[in-house]
Parts: structure tokens; C-alpha cells; sequence
């Protein structure tokens, strides 16, 4: 059974059902006046005429504004208002001088009270019994409002008042006011007492309604409800007073999560649907780091295409299953195989390869924090270059039709590791180039957001908190882009590229990191430098002011999609790439950064490694098989089902 006020088809009904009980009680407060004023004079035909006009009059007055939500102040006026009308009409009618004007004043006022007392009762019994009803939602969430303002009513009354609201309001917390009730809801204690409130009623979400709720009030909120277990800690959010939205004292983000669109306020990409979906439906396609953030963007973007089989491959089996499971429960897409696998591991990898035969392949595992593969250079090394190589030869030699690699602006004139070994992937790529049948296209982008640790989620917890944020510069200047924004620039320049080619995104304008910071400041409802504060923590190893999108030698032609260009380089011999790729991995070994840094420094000439000042040494050599790419052949292996 439906909320009494639901359709629009049912309020009709309500209109005819109270109209009917207000002639039953009307009638039964004329009949009774003249009880009441012991006046027994008056004819049935004046008493029905009396009953007529006080009950015309009151429903001209009340019919555009019956409903089952709510009874106030409001309603008793226009209420009253149309029985005083009634009344009125009816003194005017007992002066008329006719034989059958016997009526007296005094009637007419018991009649016109009576019937204004009796009318209201079904009234309030109605959003009496509409609210019981709301209270008993199934699957509703129980909510705790912290307050006792106009917000805090505004927020009750809303939840009260919409059936299509999962909400039910379990009671109010506030502090140092005498207040009882707030819209109708109970006030049950203090925020001190928050925590047993909450668990004692089962509160799943905790609403702060105070106009412009300071911050060491909110935080103290969000401490309290995170000290509960996790299985029963509640969810808090911040709404603001009406008064506050309009003198823009507070913005309305401050209620709800902040969109990384917002941050860099400008028009979303736009892509070539059918140029990509020849590429990606029915096939079978693999995705190396599926589990990460850019990864499982890929997967969710391949999989509005259809393909045959989406291979799911990395080393996290937790994210694995993550992604696996958003793709089958919000995609419907169940056409999926989760690999664990390192890309490092050839043998491994080559099984892959044998087993599903991929026709389209996206090299996304890499690690990507400058400031940890700085201190983990030769585990890097190993992912980034060992892995891309691996990966990219099993590819070559399994005949798959594209190989993507997606690199990253830090490869241009790099100053980190981290920057080194996606140039060193990019040159990889590029000497596999004419070697099979495989299409080898690298594409380079700059910062995402909303990527595991990138700097907006950061800076949105420290807002959390309370403050500050911490930037590294105040002139630090990076590019950025949302992950959906990169991965489809990824996946047309996939569909467009030919063998060899290193695609460069336009990410739009550069952006200050502290600009960005004041801007999710701003976006979360805070005024930078005043509400929160803005620290600089210092430049960290490896990073640079500025990232570059081109190197001093390349120069870029333009493509059909106008965010997309390529970049123009000289292809490196495959031959002496072999050399320095197992020279890294006799280095990798031994676990000698020195020399991995040398031979990075020495392949990647404009590879300026931070405090280093010393001339680039010579490759170091080491014994190393020479062939083409397919230089080895795959072992067939029975595929899996």
C-alpha cells in the first residue's frame, strides 16, 4: 500500500474523500449550536443554509491546498480563513428580513468554531497516519540530523514530507538549545552522545544542518561517527541554511561529492564510437593492469563495445576482482577472465598469448608514483621496461593486430625514473615496428584525476580533515585530464594509429597545482587561505616544475581528432635495444641501481636524473642472444575454457 498523497491520480480522491467528511462534520456542528447556545428557534431549513455557506466558503478557501504531506501553521490559516468567510456570509443571510431569518449570531459563531475544531481532526489525523506509514519504509535509511535551525527543519520536512525518499528520520542531536522537537522529530541528546545515539538506533546517516557549521564542529562530528566499527559507522554529510546559498557564504557542493569535471571546468571529450568498435567487438582483447585505475577505466569502456572475451590481467587479485564484478553487476558484462600474472614473466605471459590468441592488446601495468620508484628503481626498471618488453614480444609473436602502450608526459626530457622507464617503453615499442604483424602504438598523456594517489583525492581528504593541503611548489605546473577523458583519447588513438607511432593527448591548458588546490577548496565550500590553509612541502626526487609534452627533437603532426596528435621520432635498432634490455636485467639482478641508472642515462640521453651532474656513461654490455622480434616460438598449451 501507497502513501495516501502518492500519484497525482490519488489526490483527487483525497480532494472528494475530505470534502465528504467535511459535509458530515459540518452538518454535525449546525445541528449541535443550537444545543450548544441553548437556542432552540431556528428551523432546519436556516441551519442547513448556515451549514451550506460555512461549508462553501471554507472549501473555495482550502481546496487548492489539501494534502496528506503536511498540516501547519499555514494550513490552519487558510482554514480558518475560509470558516471565518462561511460565517461571515452567514450573519449577512440572518440580516436579510424575511419570515425565515430566525437565526441569531450566536449560532452562527458556535456553528462556524465547531465546524473549524471538527475539520481539523481528520486533517491531522491524516499526516499523523502518513507519517506512522513513511516510518515504517522498507530499506530505508535511518537518519540523525545534527541541528535545530531553519536547515535542520528544512531537512526534516523534506524526508517527512517525499514518500520517494529512502529516508527516515530517527531524531535530532543538538547542543545547548531547549528545543524538544524539530518539525515534528524528536531531539535525543547531545553531540557528545552521538556514538551511543547512533548505534543505539541503528543510524546509517548522520546530516549536519547548521548554518555554516564550522569546521572544528564538523570534524568533531566525523571523528565521533569514525571511532564506531566499521559495520556500524555511519556516513556524514553537510547541507547549508537557505540564507547561507544566497549571500554565497557557503556553496551547495558542501552537500555533495565533488566532480572532478567541475576542477577543470571545461568541455568533455568527444570520440569516434564507430571508428573504435571495429577494433573491440567480438574480439578478444587484453588489458595489462587491469586491476588500476587507468586500467579499469580501459575495461569499462571496452566493454560498452562487446567484445568476445575481455582478459583482465595484473598482479592485485582484490582490484581484479573489483573491476571483474563492476563489469558483471553495473555492465552485464560477464565475458571476462581474470590472469594473474607478472608482466615481467615471460613464461607466464606467453601462456597468456598461446591460451586466448588477443587481437588487441593495452600495455597498462606500470608503476607510476615518482616519488616510490625513486626509492625502488630496480623493481621498476623491471616492471616498467623488463615488462613492456615481455609483453610486447609475446604480442608480436601471437599476431595480435594492436599493441597500445600507454606512456605518460614525465617520459619528455625526464628527471625520474619513473619518467626514463616510459621513454625507455616507448622506444621498445617503436623498434618492434615493421618486425611483425602487430601494430605497435604508444600514446602519451599527462596527470589524471582521480587516479590512486593522484592529487585531487588528496586533497579532497585533507579538505576532509580540516586542512591544510600540501602542495610541493607554488609554481608547480602539471597537465591534467579525467581518467574517462583519457582512456577514450586512448582508445581512438588505438583505432587510428598506424605501426610505431607515439601519440600525444591535448590535455588542455596547464594548470598551477595551487591553483587547483584553491579550486577544490572553493568546490568543497570553503574559502581558500581563510577556511583552509595552503602549505608547500618542497620539490620531492625526480619531480620537475613543469612537464613537457614534446622533447627538444620532436616535432608533432596534427590527426582527424582535434585532441590528438603524433609525435615525430627516430626509431631506435632493435638489435642494440635487446642489448641494453638484458644489461638492465643483469643489472636488475644484482641489484645494482648504479648501473641501471648508467643504462637508462645512457639509452635515454635527455634522461637528467635529479642532483646528478655527471656526463651520461656508455651502454654497459652483456651477453645477449641477437634475432628478429618472433626469435622464439610459442608452445602450443591446451586453452583454457
Amino acid at each position: 500500500m501507497k502513501p495516501i498523497s502518492g500519484a497525482r491520480g490519488i489526490r483527487p480522491l483525497l480532494r472528494g474523500v475530505l470534502f465528504a467528511t467535511d459535509c458530515v462534520l459540518v452538518a454535525a456542528a449546525v445541528a449541535l449550536a443550537p444545543a450548544i447556545g441553548n437556542l432552540h428557534t431556528t428551523s432546519p431549513r436556516e441551519l442547513a443554509i448556515i451549514g451550506a455557506l460555512l461549508l462553501l466558503a471554507g472549501s473555495y478557501a482550502q481546496i487548492r491546498y489539501e494534502s496528506a504531506r503536511t498540516f501547519d501553521f499555514h494550513d490552519v490559516v487558510r482554514l480558518f480563513v475560509g470558516t471565518l468567510a462561511g460565517a461571515l456570509l452567514a450573519l449577512v443571510f440572518e440580516q436579510i428580513p424575511t419570515p425565515l431569518t430566525h437565526a441569531s449570531g450566536r449560532i452562527v459563531a458556535i456553528a462556524a468554531m465547531s465546524a473549524f475544531v471538527l475539520r481539523m481532526i481528520p486533517r491531522i489525523a491524516l499526516v499523523q497516519l502518513r507519517t506512522w506509514w513513511i516510518g515504517r519504509r522498507q530499506n530505508a535509511k535511518r537518519v540523525l540530523i545534527v541541528g535545530h535551525g531553519f536547515a535542520a527543519h528544512s531537512v526534516a520536512k523534506a524526508i517527512l514530507e517525499d514518500r520517494t525518499m529512502p529516508f527516515v528520520v530517527v531524531g535530532c542531536v543538538d547542543d545547548g538549545h531547549s528545543e524538544r522537537r524539530v518539525a515534528g522529530v524528536r531531539v535525543l541528546g547531545h553531540v557528545a552522545q552521538l556514538p551511543e545515539l547512533v548505534e543505539r538506533h541503528g543510524v546509517e546517516l548522520v546530516v549536519v544542518a547548521i548554518s555554516a557549521a564550522p569546521l572544528p564542529l564538523i570534524n568533531q562530528i566525523k571523528e565521533r561517527c569514525l571511532a564506531l566499527p566499521e559495520t556500524t559507522r555511519p556516513h556524514v554529510i553537510v547541507v547549508p541554511e537557505a540564507s547561507d546559498l544566497l549571500s554565497e557564504r557557503v556553496r551547495v557542493a558542501r552537500a555533495q561529492d565533488l566532480r572532478l569535471e567541475d576542477v577543470l571546468e571545461r568541455e568533455p571529450v568527444v570520440i569516434d564510437t564507430a571508428g573504435i568498435r571495429p577494433h573491440l567487438e567480438d574480439q578478444v582483447v587484453l588489458v595489462t593492469g587491469a586491476g588500476g585505475s587507468i586500467g579499469s577505466e580501459i575495461c569499462r569502456q571496452i566493454a560498452t563495445f562487446e567484445p568476445k572475451m575481455l582478459l583482465l590481467l595484473g598482479h592485485g587479485e582484490n582490484s581484479l576482482f573489483t573491476i571483474e564484478r563492476e563489469l558483471r553487476e553495473r555492465y552485464h558484462f560477464d565475458h571476462t577472465r581474470i590472469v594473474l600474472a607478472d608482466v615481467a614473466d615471460a613464461s607466464a605471459i606467453r601462456a597468456v598469448f598461446t591460451a586466448y590468441h588477443p587481437r588487441v592488446v593495452l600495455h597498462a601495468a606500470a608503476h607510476k608514483h615518482v616519488p616510490i620508484v625513486e626509492e625502488n628503481v630496480c623493481e621498476a626498471i623491471r616492471n616498467n621496461v623488463l615488462g613492456t618488453k615481455v609483453v610486447a614480444l609475446a604480442a608480436a609473436a601471437a599476431g595480435a593486430a594492436k599493441f597500445v602502450l600507454l606512456s605518460s608526459d614525465k617520459a619528455v626530457n625526464p628527471t625520474s625514473v619513473m619518467g626514463a622507464t616510459k621513454r625507455m617503453a616507448e622506444l621498445i615499442c617503436q623498434s618492434f615496428a615493421g618486425g611483425s604483424a602487430t601494430e605497435f602504438v604508444s600514446v602519451r598523456f599527462g596527470n589524471v584525476l582521480g587516479s590512486r594517489g593522484s592529487v585531487v583525492p588528496i586533497f579532497k581528504a585533507q579538505v576532509q580533515a580540516g586542512g591544510p593541503l600540501t602542495i610541493t611548489h607554488r609554481e608547480m605546473v602539471r597537465y591534467f585530464m579525467t581518467i574517462p577523458e583519457a582512456v577514450s583519447l586512448v582508445l581512438q588513438a588505438m583505432s587510428m594509429g598506424l605501426d610505431g607511432e607515439v601519440f600525444v593527448l591535448d590535455m588542455g591548458s596547464p594548470v598551477r597545482i595551487v591553483d587547483l588546490a584553491e579550486q577544490v577548496i572553493r568546490l568543497s565550500g570553503y574559502e581558500p587561505h581563510r577556511d583552509i590553509a595552503i602549505v608547500e612541502s618542497g620539490i620531492r626526487p625526480g619531480e620537475k616544475l613543469f612537464e613537457e609534452i614534446l622533447t627538444s627533437g620532436e616535432g608533432f603532426t596534427r590527426t582527424s581528432h582535434e585532441r590528438l596528435f603524433i609525435a615525430k621520432q627516430e626509431r631506435r635498432d632493435y638489435a642494440k635495444l635487446c642489448d641494453a634490455v638484458e644489461a638492465l636485467r643483469v643489472a636488475i639482478r644484482a641489484s645494482d641501481v648504479a648501473a641501471c641508472i648508467a643504462i637508462l642515462r645512457a639509452f635515454v640521453p635527455e634522461y637528467t636524473p635529479a642532483l646528478a651532474s655527471e656526463p651520461a656513461p656508455s651502454v654497459p654490455t652483456a651477453p645477449v642472444e641477437r634475432g628478429t622480434i618472433a626469435r622464439y616460438t610459442l608452445t602450443p598449451i591446451e586453452a583454457n575454457s
